[in-house]
């Protein structure tokens, strides 16, 4: 490999890492309010020029990232208090 991008796979193809976009992200999840067991993630990638977001379904070694659609209006709970997206993303 000519360069420090370039990596091989595990079938041995060559792939090049390209830089793609930076920023900020978001996380949380999703409690199941009767079992209080965590039942999914999502994270929010907010980069300059785009900005995506994916829930994260735990499967039995992995985790399967799905894209999904989000709201900065919506609210989580931080430290029992309702806090927007929005809102933790500009504290940053």
């Amino acid at each position: 490999m000519d360069n420090d991008y370039m990596t091989k796979t595990k079938a041995g193809r060559i792939e090049e890492r390209v830089y793609e976009d930076s920023g900020k992200f978001l996380s949380y999840y999703y409690k199941d309010s009767e079992t209080g067991k965590r039942v999914k993630s999502k994270i929010i990638l907010i980069g300059k020029n785009e900005t995506k977001a994916y829930f994260l379904i735990p499967m039995k070694d992995k985790e399967l990232a799905i894209n999904a659609d989000f709201d900065l209006d919506s609210k989580v709970n931080l430290n029992g208090e309702a806090v927007s997206l929005r809102d933790l993303i500009n504290k940053t």
